[in-house]
């Protein structure tokens, strides 16, 4: 079992909490912003991006970003344009080597950078990796069968997190 935290709470990072809890994984989900971790945790659902979908009750929610830092495994969700910014706020609580998996799509206007090249340069005492799919938050949120496939830059990272996704 790994300690997960999930860096963003939109309909992507809350459908990959509940796949991760649903593995057995201790799962702490971070939002900028207030309203919407007293939404989740209040209704233990969110009710914008993903109805229906009922989030545990030992699944944890905050606004503070350094309860990143105890961490097995950061998933950073949070939209393309705020990679950089978030990653830049995240950096003083990432510690060497801890893996981030970016599972957000696109490249930054200005720079033409990958997110993955943005996050490593933001936070270059990380591992970072990639998770990807033809797959949609609400297909993984409700458990229905679809595929993500993960990419690092070593095999054994991409082995690791491949068995923390997999059910």
């Amino acid at each position: 079992m790994a300690a997960i935290g999930i860096i963003g709470a939109g309909s992507w990072g809350t459908a990959l909490a509940v796949l991760l809890h649903k593995n057995g994984h201790r799962v702490t989900v971070w939002s900028i912003m207030e309203s919407e971790i007293e939404m989740l945790t209040k209704e233990r659902e969110h009710k914008d991006k993903l109805p229906g979908v009922k989030l545990p009750e030992d699944m944890v929610f905050t606004t503070d970003l350094a309860a990143v830092k105890d961490k097995d495994v950061l998933v950073l969700a949070v939209p393309s344009p705020y990679t950089r910014s978030t990653s830049h706020s995240m950096k003083p609580y990432v510690r060497e080597g801890q893996i981030i998996v970016n599972v957000a799509k696109g490249i930054e206007e200005k720079t033409l950078l990958t997110l993955s090249q943005i996050i490593e340069e933001e936070i270059p005492q990380a591992e970072v990796a990639v998770l990807s799919g033809p797959s949609h938050a609400e297909e993984v949120g409700r458990g229905i069968p679809t595929t993500i496939v993960v990419g690092a830059q070593k095999k054994a990272t991409a082995e690791y997190l491949q068995n923390i996704f997999m059910n």
